[in-house]
């Protein structure tokens, strides 16, 4: 299964699992699912939300600080 994912600006097709999830995704291009925020489209979705073919899946990392 292939999913379109945006992270740091930059667009890239990854190959998943069939029935994969967000976390499994993340596992997979090594990011901590803690350090980001998922978006499908204009909704943001937990890392349990599974995936479909040809999602277009949106990684943006959160910044905290003072």
């Amino acid at each position: 299964m292939k999913v379109k994912i945006v992270f740091l600006g930059k667009e890239k097709e990854v190959n998943v699992k069939n029935n994969s999830n967000v976390l499994d995704l993340l596992k997979k291009i090594k990011v901590n699912s803690e350090s980001v925020i998922i978006k499908r489209g204009r909704e943001i979705i937990p890392d349990t939300e599974k995936l479909k073919n040809n999602d277009k899946i949106e990684i943006l990392r959160v910044v905290s600080g003072g």
